[in-house]
């Protein structure tokens, strides 16, 4: 597994706050060449990555244009679809996804500052705010705990408060960035889509 680019660090942010991996297994009548065939539990698999900012869907399609050389569409309803099994599996040896699953990959944790500070751009701008502070959200903490230790490693100081509670909900984390500390986390990171003001969807 070779050292992982600063674009490749940035899709993986993007897919942990915002990603999924799909496994479908179907039956179907196909066409197999010019045969038609039966295909009997066939399986399909997919990463999914949905948004309603659209500048965020380019970005993710500019950046899979440039690590893998991967044309990706964006659907009517604000989703990228990465059915390519290549490019699934480069991610996926990278890290599980989904809410829970997903983890900050080792390559990142013991990479450079720049390849850091682009998964933290990722995952800002998938699941994060800007108000007075800057911040950082998920239900998963054994990822959100790795994403802090990120932080530290970029000197950027934060707060890693008890989780939000809400019956029949999962407890929700987050990290606080300092408000003295907002614009150099800004300046730092760079984020595509989340700006002062703009509240997280």
């Amino acid at each position: 597994m070779g050292n992982v680019t600063p674009e490749f660090a940035e899709i993986l942010g993007l897919l942990c706050a915002e990603g999924c991996y799909v496994v479908q297994y179907d039956t179907y009548w196909g066409k197999d060449g010019n045969k038609t065939r039966f295909y009997d539990h066939h399986k399909s698999e997919r990463v999914e990555f949905f948004n309603k900012d659209k500048k965020l869907l380019e970005r993710l399609k500019e950046l899979l244009a440039k690590e893998f050389n991967y044309s990706a569409n964006i659907t009517p309803l604000g989703k990228i679809n990465i059915c390519n099994r290549k490019v699934i599996g480069e991610i996926l040896n990278q890290t599980k996804l989904g809410h829970l699953k997903w983890r900050v990959p080792e390559q990142i944790m013991n990479s450079c500052e720049t390849v850091k500070i682009s998964f933290v751009r990722g995952y800002f701008d998938g699941d994060g705010t800007i108000s007075n502070r800057a911040r950082l959200f998920s239900t998963n903490f054994a990822g959100l705990k790795q994403v802090s230790k990120l932080l530290e490693d970029l000197q950027i100081k934060h707060t890693f408060p008890y989780p939000q509670i809400k019956e029949k909900r999962k407890p929700i984390y987050s990290i606080q960035i300092m408000e003295k500390e907002k614009q150099r986390f800004l300046n730092l990171v760079k984020p595509i889509s989340k700006r002062p003001g703009i509240r997280r969807g």
